[in-house]
Parts: structure tokens; sequence; C-alpha cells
């Protein structure tokens, strides 16, 4: 007995010593802001694409055939963005959702809710956890009835002896640009004050030995209202997190965030579109009770890899519904329009919008954006395929009574970060980021979705002169006077509509809490489908060629004008 006692004494001796000496690697591939890019075609433009997850499918095969625990996390983002989410989310609503389907297959591990994940509604987002065979995050999203967070917080993984825990947050903006019905029964709470509370937590309850914050939030906030983008503020205020994975902003980054002399923390973004995906190694190693992580990384490219055909089988049906759906044919457009010509001025591509979005909401002045900044429509039959390069977003349209200071205020505010100040004709009409350069793929200093005009009224755009004292209104287009102190319903999409940009509250000087109160009607579909019936029940959809407005020095405004958009679109 004495034997096997001392023999059993030396075995669990080596157990407890091994134990304390263990190395382990953690494999993480990430992706984030894939809006919808599932396959190798452009179907909107009938183009090859590139990107996606049909390719992806092939580089995670060879990448567990060499790693085969690796963790697949995404960013959030992906319900959203291409014909084959419209259709899978509103259209054949049947079956899985297309993009669950395609996270399944792929055997996505977690993914963290982004807000356009929250725009296609609760019956979207909903049924999405339910399709989906991997959960989708979101610690800082609370039910207001429970006051626990809605979707799962984080998840925890277990291999070789370690626990991994992922948790998911989300941008807190989205009640800034989501109309509320969207995301009704929840809140949003700050991403730095929920991790303050969710990081501790986790180390005391889940006793992780990799912690990874899984976020749907950029790098480096550019808001003064909230948080948007938390990146590098919660690697500086939040210490226990080994690893932030960004998403949401749309920029590719590889940053180390120092938080003391002896702890550092790595921020990865591999941006949108599913062209590259993040590639991190967590080498773990434990030795007589110290624990050290060694953390490397790489984009990897996705466009090195062929499409997975078998993937592209599973995909099938749901690949010939949307090439179905987009074929249709819904009316015809009398002249050709170019997007890009919404950059310098009234435009006939922007009229169309412009023009839909009166006659739905019957209203007397439209407000809008161009979404898309590099399509043309040619005239002729136009297909449902064609509704997409004017509508890829599923906004609602409201109607909002406005004072005519009010809408000065909404233009004021939107020219103002639209247009530099001109000095001579040598300067720039469209105001750029402090350091833009050739091949950037932003150089506006404020989005072009934020590129707001008005159409119903007559106005001038003096770009001599400072923001905030630019416009002036000189009618209605109708001939009727304008009146600073009247009262006009104006048309304006969901997100403009809850405050995004800042026209209607920085501008227009309406309270945030106020905005609500002036909505006066709702449409009944989102603008992709509002457009879908007006060029049904038109037929023959004329775009308003007039200028209704223009930049002023007209000369200066025009040569610039030639200089800017070469510069935005990189020409030769």
């Amino acid at each position: 007995m004495k034997i096997k006692f001392f023999s059993t004494l030396i075995a669990l001796s080596l157990l407890a010593s091994c134990a304390q000496n263990r190395s382990a690697l953690v494999r993480i591939i990430h992706t984030t802001d894939v809006h919808g890019n599932l396959f190798t075609q452009d179907y909107i433009n009938n183009t090859p694409m590139t990107g996606g997850m049909a390719r992806f499918s092939s580089m995670m095969k060879a990448v567990r055939a060499e790693s085969p625990k690796t963790l697949l996390l995404d960013g959030g983002d992906i319900l959203q963005g291409e014909p084959v989410t419209y259709y899978s989310n509103y259209i054949d609503t049947l079956k899985p959702n297309a993009v669950a389907v395609a996270m399944n297959y792929l055997k996505y591990d977690a993914a963290t809710i982004g807000n356009h994940d929250v725009e296609p509604g609760h019956q979207t987002y909903d049924k999405f956890v339910k399709d989906a065979t991997f959960p989708l995050l979101g610690a800082n999203v609370i039910n207001t009835q429970t006051n626990k967070p809605y979707f799962k917080p984080y998840q925890v993984f277990k291999q070789d002896g370690l626990r991994i825990v992922v948790v998911g947050f989300t941008t807190p903006a989205i009640p800034q640009w989501l109309p509320d019905h969207l995301w009704s029964g929840m809140r949003f709470e700050d991403v730095v004050k929920s991790a303050k509370e969710w990081i501790p937590r986790l180390q005391k309850t889940e006793k992780p030995d990799v912690l990874i914050a899984l976020l749907h939030s950029g790098l480096k906030n550019h808001n003064d209202d909230y948080l948007e983008d938390a990146g590098e503020v919660l690697a500086k205020e939040v210490p226990g997190i080994d690893l932030i994975l960004l998403g949401h902003d749309h920029r590719q980054s590889n940053k180390w965030i120092k938080r003391s002399e002896t702890d550092s923390v790595l921020l990865l973004n591999p941006a949108n579109h599913l062209d590259w995906a993040s590639d991190i190694q967590i080498q773990v190693k434990k030795h007589k009770g110290q624990t050290t992580k060694t953390i490397s990384s790489k984009f990897v490219d996705i466009n090195r890899y062929e499409a997975d055909a078998e993937y592209s089988k599973v995909l099938s049906e749901y690949e010939e519904g949307v090439k179905s759906f987009l074929s249709k044919k819904v009316g015809v457009l009398s002249d050709s329009v170019q997007a890009l010509a919404s950059l310098k001025g009234s435009s006939p591509y922007l009229n169309v919008v412009h023009q839909m979005q009166l006659f739905t909401a019957k209203a007397d002045i439209s407000f809008a954006a161009p979404l898309n900044t590099r399509t043309e429509i040619p005239s002729g039959d136009i297909y449902v395929r064609d509704l997409f390069k004017w509508c890829p977003f599923s906004n609602y349209l409201y109607t909002m009574e406005l004072t005519g200071q009010e809408i000065k205020g909404y233009l004021e505010h939107s020219y103002g970060g639209w247009a530099a100040q001109m000095s001579s004709p040598e300067d720039r009409l469209i105001a750029m980021r402090p350091d833009a350069k050739a091949g950037d793929k932003y150089k506006t200093l404020i989005p072009t979705y934020n590129f707001s005009s008005a159409y119903g009224l007559d106005y001038e755009v003096d770009v001599t002169k400072p923001a905030g004292q630019r416009i002036t209104i000189k009618r209605l287009s109708n001939g009727q006077a304008f009146n600073l102190d009247s009262k006009y319903r104006v048309a304006v999409n969901s997100y403009r509509a809850g405050g995004a940009g800042g026209m209607l509250t920085t501008g227009a000087g309406i309270p945030k809490e106020e905005l609500k109160s002036r909505i006066v009607g709702a449409s009944q579909y989102d603008q992709f489908f509002s457009l879908f019936k007006y060029f049904e029940n038109q037929g023959l959809v004329k775009p308003d060629t007039r200028k209704n407005w223009l930049f002023i020095p007209q000369a200066w405004a025009e040569e610039a004008a030639k200089r800017d958009i070469a510069f935005i679109i990189d020409a030769k």
C-alpha cells in the first residue's frame, strides 16, 4: 500500500507540474462589415465582385486543415447591403435567412450584432438568431423589460485546457440613426461603461485565460455627442482585455495601445466587404503560476482564393432566387442619370429620389443625400436591380413639420460639412479630410451620405462665405414665397429623422427628444419598396433636370468640382 500511495503522489505531482507548465496556441479568424457579400457576382451591375463568403469559405477550409480548432468570429453588419440580404430579409422569408445559412456552413463560432443588422427590424434579426447555429452577441444591448442583455452577452470556448471568453459590444449610436420600432424593447449602453462592468465580472466568474472583446465599433471616435467608435477609449480605460476586434468604421487598422509598462492590447479591423480577414495567433504559456501571452496577427487577402464550389451549391437556391427577383421590370426611365453629379449640385440622379419622396409623403420639400456615388443608370427599362443604385439601404420615409428657419439651419449644417470655403478659383469646392491622399477610400471631410440637399426649394450656396452663412433661399420651386416663420411638410428618411448627421439637431436646432414629435407621417414601406411602387405607379419616370440649387460663384464651383471629383474617384 505504501508503494502504491507513493506512486500516486508522484503521478499527482507530475500532473500538477504539467498543469503549471502548459503552452497552447489559440488561432482566431475575424471578419466584419461583410454587408451581405455572399457571392462572387455583383448582380446589381452584372459584374464580378471581389472578396466575399464564397472565396472566404475556401480560405477557412485551408485554415482548418492547418488548425482544426480555429475560432471564427464576425463583428456585425452582415444582414444588409446586397440584394440577397433584401431578398432574404423581406421577400423570401419562409426559408432560413441566407446569411445564417452561409455562416452556419462556414461554422462561425460567434458574431456581434451591428447597426445594419438591427435596421431590417425585429422580424429579421430575431429570426436570424433562431436560424444561426452560433450565438449573436451584444452585452451592451439591454432588454428594457428584463434589464438583462437582449442578445447573449458572451460565449466561453474551451481549448487545450484554456478558457477563451468572447464578449460582444455594439455601437450605442443605433437610436441616433434608426426609428425606434426597429429596436423596440431595447436600450444601448455606452461600450466603455458596459465593458467596465462586464470585464471584471467575467474575470471573476469565468476566469478566462484569453479575453476577447468583439466590437461593432471603430478605432477612433469622431463624434462629440456619443461614443460611436469606442476602440481606443476601451483599450486605454478597461484593463483585462487581451484582444479588441473592431468593425463599423470600414477602416483597416492594426494598432497596439500601451496601457502600462507591462501591458499592451492589440486592436484589429480587416475593414469591410470581406476583401480581407484578420488572422490572429495567441500563444499562451503557463509556468510556475505565471501566464504569458504572445500575440501575432496579419491580414489575409481573400481574393487569393477561388470560390468554394460546395459553398456555392449550398447557397444556390438563394442565388437563383435573388437573380429572378432582380430581373423584374418595374418601369421606364426617360433620361440617363449619373450619381457623381450629386456631389457638385442639383442632379437628375438624386432628383428621382426627391420626386419619389414628395410623391409618397405628399410633402412640400424633400431632403435627400446620394447613397451611391459611383453609378450611372441609362435611360430605358428599369429593373429591380436598378432600384438598389438609388436605395441600397432599408430606410423608411418620414414626413416632418419644420419651420422655414429650421429648414435653412438644416441646409447650413449640411453644406457646412460638404463644401470648403473658397477664396480663389484654385481652392477646393468639396471639403476633404486634412490627411486625404490619392488612393484613400474615404477622402471627403464628411461621408457623402451626409451631403443632404433639398428639393422643392430654389436656393444658392455661396462657398465664399464661412459655414453657417452660405444659404440663400429664394422661393419654393412652385413659385410661392418661402417664409422663415412658416411651417412646411418635409420628406426625409428615417436615418436623418432620428438626428443622424446633425442636420436636424445641430443645424435646425431641434432637441433630440423633440424629433419624434415633429414626425407627422411615415411610409408603409421602406424607401426601396417605395421607389419600386413609385416606378410602378408612374410607368415612365422623368428625372427633373432643372437646377433648383447651385453653388456660387458658379464658374469657380464648376472648375473646382471637376478637380475634386477626379481626386475623389482617383481619375487618371
